[in-house]
């Protein structure tokens, strides 16, 4: 399992490049020990969001670690055949993920759906 050390977080809570923001993405399984992700992060609006770093490209490609504090976490098959590009584009269902799915983590009670 993968986890912080008392010294990666240290270097963490020391590096002004750090940004912690609300974020949501989907994972999906590629096989072969490779995950493929999407997803989104929305602040406040009236000034750049930080994960754009000051810029005012459309694009930035970011390479570093990513670092997640799940609120929760909902395992589902109902997305199957969308692709990570639609996944993206339209708004989680949280009702409808657990129609074939679950729970995995609700570790702070922050989950606004419960299993049917």
């Amino acid at each position: 399992m993968h986890r912080l050390t008392d010294a990666a977080l240290a270097n963490i809570a020391l590096d002004t490049n750090v940004r912690h923001v609300p974020a949501w993405l989907y994972v999906q399984d590629q096989g072969d020990g490779t995950v493929s992700f999407v997803g989104s992060s929305r602040v406040p609006a009236g000034g750049p969001h930080p994960l754009r770093y000051g810029s005012d490209r459309t694009h930035q490609f970011l390479v570093g670690e990513l670092l997640v504090r799940p609120h929760y976490v909902l395992d589902t098959n109902v997305l199957r055949g969308q692709g990570l590009g639609g996944l993206v584009t339209q708004h989680p269902d949280l009702g409808r993920f657990l129609q074939d799915g679950e729970i995995l983590l609700n570790p702070h009670g922050l989950c606004p759906v419960t299993p049917r």
